[in-house]
C-alpha cells in the first residue's frame, strides 16, 4: 500500500520529535553520562564558548541542580564554522574522554553531524558563579561547596587508607550542593563569570600544566580557612574545594605573572573545564585579568623574635630551600630574610641542600660549597662568622634527582652554639643513643633501611650554649619523603591518592622511636626536631610521630591560629590553598616554657612575587628555653 506523502513527513517529524535529547539528558546527573559511546539525535542549543571545546548550552533548563545544561563539542574544527550565539540542532555521540584512568572521565560530543544552523546573532550570557540564579540555566545554587570533595571521602580527602573507592566504578548522583568536585563536574563546559576574583599567590608554573603561568582564584562568594592575607588555608576537615585554577586564555592574552597572595583581579568570564590529563577543573577564560589591587605591606614586617645568647632565649629557625644549588642567584634575598626577617638566629634548620656540583651528576658529594656561599655571604651583610655542619650522603643515595645529593644541614652561630663533643658520623654507619643520653657519633644520621632508601636522612645533633656549657640540647633535622607527586585532589580514586604516604608513616615512625628513646633516658631533655615532614599536622604520618615522641607542636604551644599555619601554597599539588608541610616540636622541658610570642612563621615567599622569593616555602623561628631544669 502507498502510503500519501503528508504522512510520510508526519511520520519523520514524529521520530524527530522522539529522538530528539536535552542537554541535560545526554549529561545525566552523574560523572558519567547514559549516553555514554552512544548516539543522539536533534540536540539543540546555543553556542556560547569557542576554544578548544565548543560549549553549546541547552535551551530548555531544568530546575535540577544535579544536571549540566551545557556540553562541550570536541575539538577546533566545530568552532570554525559557527559563532558565539548561533542555535544549532545537531547529531552525534557521547564520548567519555579518559586519557589516564587515575582522572575523571570528561562528558564531550564528538563527531557531530547533520548540523542545521537555526537562528544567529542571540543573546549570550554568561551565569555567575557564587550566587543562586534562575532562567539561564534553571533555579540553581551556584555557590560553591566549600569543605568536601567527594561523597567517597567519606568526611576525609586525606584519609588513610586512600584510593579504596573511585568515582568512576560508584558513579554516584551529584550533590552540587554538598560537594566540591560535583559543583563543578555538574557546570562543565558551563560559561561562567567569576565576579571580584582573588589571588591565591604567585602564579603555578608546573610542567603539568604547560608552560604558562597558571593562576588559583577564588571569587565573590562564601569561603572556609580565610587567612590575614587573603588566602585560604588548609585545615583538618577543609581542602578548601571552593577553589579554581586559571588556564590560558583563548585570546592568546597572558595571565598576570607578578600576582602576589590576596591580589585582587579584574572579573573573569570564561568556561568550567575538566582537564582528564591532569585531573584538575579549571576555567578558561575568554581574556586574561588584570591585578587592580594588592595588600600592603607586601612583605610581613621583621619578625620580633631575638636571642639574648642565653639558655634562655635561644633562637631557632627553620628553613626549607628546596634543591639549592651552589652559585644560586637568589642568596641576597636569602642573606636578607635571615638578617633583616628573622634576625640572625643562632641555629638554622636547612633542608634541600645540594652538592657544590649542584644537579650534575658527576660523583661530587661534599657540599661546602653550597653552604659556605651561604654562610661567606651572611657574615659579609651581619659579620657573624656562621658556620655549617652536615654529613655527605652516598653518591646519588638521598636525593630524588640524581646528581643532587640532597641533605639537610645546620647553619650555625659559633659564639653562641657548638657541638657537645663532636664525633661526626659519615654516611656509612648510623648513630645511637648512648647513656647519658649522649650520641655515638655527633652530629649523625637516623637511618634504619630500607625505611630511608633514597631518601634524606634525618640530622640529629647534640649541642651546649657557648655561655653555659651545662645547657645542652638535641636537635634533629627532617626531611621525609617528598610530597611532589601528590596526586591532585579532584581525581577518580577516593580519598585521593598521597604517594608514598606509607613510606612517610615508616619514616616518621623511626624518627619518632630516636627521640623517644632519648626521652626515656631523660624525660627531661631537651629536643627540637623540625623540618619538611612533607605532610599535614593532621594526617596520619605526624600523628603517629606526635604519639611516639610525646613531641608538642610549637603551632600548637604558641596558640597560632589554625588559619594561619601555613608556610607554603599548594599550587604545584592542584588545590591552590596556604598549607603547611614544614613543622617544629618540642619536647616536654622546652614546651612549658613557650609562651605567645615565642614562635612565627614568616611569610617572605608566601607573600612575595616570584621574583622577589627566595623559594617556596616560609621559614619559621622560634624562641626556646633549652636550660637545664
Amino acid at each position: 500500500m502507498k502510503i500519501p506523502r503528508s504522512f510520510a513527513a508526519l511520520g519523520i517529524i514524529l521520530t524527530r520529535c522522539v529522538l530528539a535529547v536535552t542537554v541535560a539528558e545526554v549529561r545525566g546527573n552523574r560523572y558519567l553520562s547514559p549516553f555514554s559511546s552512544k548516539s543522539f539525535t536533534n540536540l539543540t542549543g546555543v553556542v556560547t564558548f569557542i576554544g578548544f571545546y565548543t560549549s553549546l548550552r541547552s535551551l530548555e533548563p531544568d530546575d535540577d541542580e544535579s544536571t549540566g545544561e551545557s556540553i562541550g563539542i570536541l575539538g577546533y574544527d566545530f568552532g570554525l564554522d559557527y559563532a558565539v550565539g548561533d542555535i544549532v540542532t545537531l547529531d552525534g555521540s557521547v564520548w567519555d574522554d579518559r586519557p589516564w584512568n587515575v582522572f575523571l572521565p570528561t562528558i564531550s560530543i564528538v563527531s557531530p553531524h547533520n548540523v542545521r544552523l537555526v537562528s544567529r546573532g542571540n543573546p549570550v550570557r554568561p551565569v555567575i558563579l557564587g550566587r543562586a540564579t534562575s532562567g539561564i540555566i534553571g533555579n540553581k545554587d551556584l555557590r560553591p561547596p566549600t569543605e568536601q570533595y567527594n561523597k567517597l571521602d567519606q568526611g576525609n580527602v586525606f584519609g588513610v587508607p586512600n584510593s579504596v573507592a573511585s568515582v568512576s566504578r560508584f558513579n554516584l548522583h551529584l550533590e552540587p550542593g554538598k560537594y566540591g568536585m560535583d559543583f563543578f563536574q555538574s557546570l562543565c563546559a558551563e560559561l561562567v563569570t567569576i565576579r571580584n576574583p582573588t589571588a591565591l599567590g604567585r602564579r603555578a608554573k608546573d610542567g603539568a600544566l604547560h608552560s604558562g603561568p597558571h593562576l588559583w582564584v577564588y571569587g565573590n562568594w562564601p569561603v572556609t580557612g580565610n587567612n590575614s592575607r587573603g588566602g585560604l588555608t588548609v585545615t583538618d576537615g577543609d581542602a578548601n574545594p571552593e577553589t579554581l585554577i586559571l588556564f590560558e586564555p583563548v585570546d592568546g592574552t597572558q595571565n598576570p605573572n607578578t600576582t602576589r597572595l590576596g591580589d585582587s583581579l579584574t572579573d573573569i568570564t570564561g568556561v568550567i573545564e575538566y582537564i582528564s590529563l591532569f585531573g584538575l577543573y579549571y576555567i578558561r577564560p575568554s581574556t586574561a585579568p588584570k591585578v587592580k589591587s594588592s595588600r600592603s605591606p607586601s612583605l610581613p614586617p621583621p619578625s620580633a623574635i631575638r636571642s639574648d645568647g642565653r639558655c634562655s632565649a635561644l633562637s631557632v629557625a627553620e628553613y626549607n630551600l628546596e634543591d639549592w644549588a651552589p652559585n644560586n642567584s637568589r642568596i641576597p634575598i636569602f642573606v636578607d630574610h635571615i638578617a633583616t626577617y628573622l634576625g640572625n638566629p643562632s641555629i638554622i634548620f636547612l633542608q634541600g641542600i645540594q652538592d657544590s656540583s649542584g644537579p650534575t651528576d658527576d660523583g661530587t658529594i661534599d657540599a661546602s660549597l653550597t653552604l659556605s656561599q651561604l654562610t661567606q655571604a651572611l657574615e659579609e651583610q651581619t659579620g657573624i662568622p656562621y658556620n655549617f655542619v652536615d654529613i655527605n650522603p652516598l653518591d646519588n643515595n638521598d636525593g630524588v634527582e640524581r646528581g643532587h645529593n640532597i641533605r639537610n644541614a645546620y647553619i650555625f652561630n659559633p659564639s653562641k652554639v657548638r657541638l657537645h663533643h663532636p664525633n661526626p658520623g659519615n654516611s656509612s654507619v648510623i648513630t645511637s643513643i648512648l647513656p647519658g643520653p649522649s650520641l655515638r657519633f655527633n652530629p649523625g644520621r637516623v637511618d634504619a633501611p630500607p625505611v630511608f632508601e633514597y631518601c634524606r636522612k634525618p640530622l640529629v645533633a647534640h649541642w651546649e650554649m657557648v655561655d653555659d656549657e651545662g645547657a645542652t640540647f638535641f636537635t634533629v633535622n627532617v626531611q621525609l619523603k617528598h610530597k611532589a607527586a601528590l596526586s591532585t585532589l579532584q581525581t577518580d580514586p577516593r580519598p585521593p591518592g598521597n604517594p608514598w604516604i606509607n613510606d612517610r608513616i615508616a619514616q616518621a615512625n623511626v624518627t619518632g622511636s630516636f627521640i623517644a628513646h632519648i626521652l626515656a633516658q631523660d624525660k627531661n631533655a631537651a629536643i627540637i626536631a623540625a623540618g619538611d615532614f612533607a605532610e599535614y599536622a593532621f594526617v596520619e604520618p605526624l600523628k603517629q610521630f606526635v604519639q611516639i615522641t610525646g613531641l608538642r607542636s610549637m603551632d600548637v604551644l604558641s596558640g597560632i591560629p589554625e588559619v594561619e599555619r601555613y608556610t607554603s601554597t599548594s599550587g604545584s599539588f592542584a588545590y591552590g590553598s596556604q598549607d603547611q608541610l614544614t613543622h617544629m616540636f618540642v619536647s616536654p622541658s622546652i614546651a612549658r616554657y613557650v609562651g605567645r610570642e615565642d614562635f612565627e612563621h614568616v611569610h617572605v615567599n608566601t607573600w612575595a612575587a616570584a621574583e622577589d622569593a627566595a623559594g617556596v616555602y616560609d621559614p619559621s623561628l622560634a624562641r626556646l628555653n633549652v636550660c637545664k631544669h
